[in-house]
């Protein structure tokens, strides 16, 4: 196998030389900035603001400048300055440069410096969660040659690393290892350490998009008080059933609901009294010149981009003022799995190419429910907001090649992409698919963090936002609707969660009898009771019964590289009774130059 390590960079030099757009070979005097790199791919851009461009491979370097092989070009005519802009660096750890990769590929990786970092999915064995963040490291010789390189602009890049057989195999059979953004290089006389994170890192910005500015508070402002500046303003994605509006002026009866459009409110109410919908307004001065009548409050969907707000009858000095409120013209555009795309596409910049869609169709399938996330003045990161939605139902995280997918846990195991079997003298005759493997290990099966079987399963759902007082009273038992109406009218809203439970009985006594008494509670943002029952049961099929956990240590290759976080493999060996095989699922997967391992959780059936 030879690893090819492809990184993307922004020189930002300059030349004052010549040229006119076109193909061949053309020279270039260095100006200012740092000098080009031989063999790296570069665009140099008209600094003239034309947009005329040229792109090829740098054919050869010295202190003066370098000269470029044009490939490709943009715009037409001569220009006397240049920036070298856009540029992608190649290494390899042995020898590759066939004619069909887009350039050659520098043999530079040292040893023990390429395909390192881990990624797991499902780090307790019990459920689903986010993905840890996967990073990546190659580190090149350096010698004092390439001292230059950390004067580039790496950060956001694209970095890849891909395995190809041999020297002479083409660059389309190249299997691609993984992806991800580049960081700044460090670099020492003796190397040049490049470090790449996974898309997850891009998510620990903040969710909501703006802050308040703060001011006066007067009137019907917007902009909140002192005591609002600089605080992030909400926003609400889905369903959710008991949020709290923002007071954003002095009285408090002008309230934000959302810093982005909404499509509906429900369920109005202060200390307990219920408070009707009134008025839907055109526009945010409408709502604001509005008068509710009273008992009811009025409110506007932020159809012009100025966001989601409400306007009452009385001002935050006359308790809390809660409603319910939805983003999502229907039910179906409420699923976890749509709120999850819309986060992706909408909050954090992606598209529809950068998310499996398969992934979403499938999860939609399988869990059908309606949920969603608020955040009010308290940051949140858009890892939170994902994490809040997703957990104890499904796991996401962006795989090897750079999309993003996401799997419900109870969803009916694949077939095996692979079989690791041991190697049994040459093991010629292993049939097709089926890989030798270094090292098996049972880890627990009686491990309450690993393996050990619950007697029953608790899903907590209809998140409220914050606790309120004692006095104030959720639910309404008229409504067939309301999450926390009926049996729980009298719910007092110190209880942030509801909780249905699996079996309906409570527990199973069975499995305490042979395995002591172990509840799995579950956390979700699903809006309805049935949905919460109907993922308890599902849990409880998967977890209420004895679980193997395994860590195997496999070389990686382009056959093992298939045993990617989500997949499930089948491993067969003469120990832990695996003559037969058995399936399982990745759970992670650790890279340390050219081995991998792997942690396996046998699948439930």
């Amino acid at each position: 196998m030879i690893h090819l390590v492809e990184i993307g960079c922004y020189v930002n030099a300059t030349s004052s030389s010549t040229h006119t757009v076109g193909m061949g070979l053309k020279g270039f005097v260095l100006a200012a900035g740092p000098q080009a790199t031989t063999w790296m791919t570069l665009r140099v851009v008209a600094t003239d603001g034309s947009g005329a461009w040229m792109e090829g491979l740098v054919a050869w370097t010295d202190a003066a400048g370098f000269a470029l092989s044009v490939k490709a070009t943009g715009g037409s005519g001569t220009h006397t300055g240049w920036r070298l802009a856009a540029g992608t660096l190649r290494f390899s750890n042995e020898e590759y440069d066939d004619s069909s990769a887009p350039g050659p590929f520098e043999p530079v990786i040292t040893p023990e410096g390429y395909a390192q970092g881990s990624v797991s999915l499902h780090g307790d064995g019990k459920s689903f969660g986010a993905a840890d963040v996967e990073k990546g490291l190659v580190k090149v010789i350096n010698a004092g040659l390439r001292d230059h390189l950390r004067r580039y602009a790496y950060f956001g890049r694209l970095a890849r690393e891909l395995i190809v057989t041999d020297s002479d195999a083409d660059y389309s059979t190249a299997t691609v290892v993984r992806t991800g953004t580049v960081e700044q290089p460090v670099v020492s006389k003796e190397d040049v350490l490049f470090r790449w994170r996974g898309k997850l890192s891009d998510l620990d910005s903040r969710w909501q998009g703006s802050t308040f500015p703060g001011g006066t508070g007067a009137g019907m402002s917007t902009d909140g008080a002192d005591g609002l500046k600089n605080l992030p303003r909400p926003r609400l994605r889905g369903y959710r059933p008991q949020i709290e509006p923002v007071p954003t002026n002095v009285t408090g009866d002008l309230r934000q609901i959302s810093d982005k459009r909404i499509h509906g409110v429900e369920n109005g109410r202060n200390r307990g009294a219920a408070i009707t919908v009134g008025v839907k307004c055109n526009t945010l001065q409408q709502l604001k010149d509005s008068a509710p009548t009273s008992g009811t409050f009025n409110w506007y969907d932020g159809s012009g981009g100025d966001g989601a707000w409400c306007k009452t009858t009385f001002g935050s000095q006359g308790g809390v003022f809660t409603l319910a409120a939805w983003e999502g013209a229907t039910a179906t555009d409420r699923t976890l799995a749509q709120v999850w795309r819309r986060v992706l596409i909408e909050d954090c910049g992606y598209t529809d190419s950068d998310i499996s869609g398969p992934d979403v169709v499938a999860l939609d399938t399988a869990c059908p429910w309606e949920a969603g996330i608020w955040a009010g003045t308290s940051e949140k990161t858009k890892r939170d907001a994902l994490n809040d939605l997703c957990d104890g139902v499904a796991g996401y995280h962006d795989d090897d090649l750079g999309v993003w997918r996401i799997t419900f846990d109870g969803a009916t195991a694949g077939a095996p992409v692979l079989t690791f079997r041991e190697l049994v003298d040459d093991d010629e005759d292993a049939p097709l698919g089926h890989v030798p493997y270094v090292d098996l290990e049972l880890v627990a099966s009686n491990d309450e963090s690993r393996g050990l079987p619950v007697c029953a399963v608790d899903v907590q759902f209809a998140p409220r936002d914050r606790k309120l007082d004692g006095g104030d009273l959720a639910g309404d038992s008229t409504s067939a609707t309301d999450p926390v109406g009926g049996a729980d009218m009298r719910t007092q809203l110190s209880s942030e969660y509801l909780t249905e439970t699996w079996p309906a009985a409570g527990k199973d006594q069975t499995i305490i009898d042979l395995w002591g008494e172990r509840r799995l509670t579950v956390k979700t943002s699903l809006r309805y009771r049935a949905d919460a029952q109907a993922l308890a049961q599902r849990l409880f099929a998967i977890h209420s019964v004895l679980r193997d956990r395994f860590s195997l240590t496999s070389f990686l290759n382009e056959e093992t590289l298939a045993a990617r976080p989500g997949a499930c493999v089948a491993a067969r060996s003469s120990r832990y009774g695996l003559s037969a095989g058995m399936t399982l699922r990745v759970n992670g997967r650790e890279l340390d130059g050219q081995s991998m391992k792997l942690d396996l959780m046998e699948v439930a059936v």
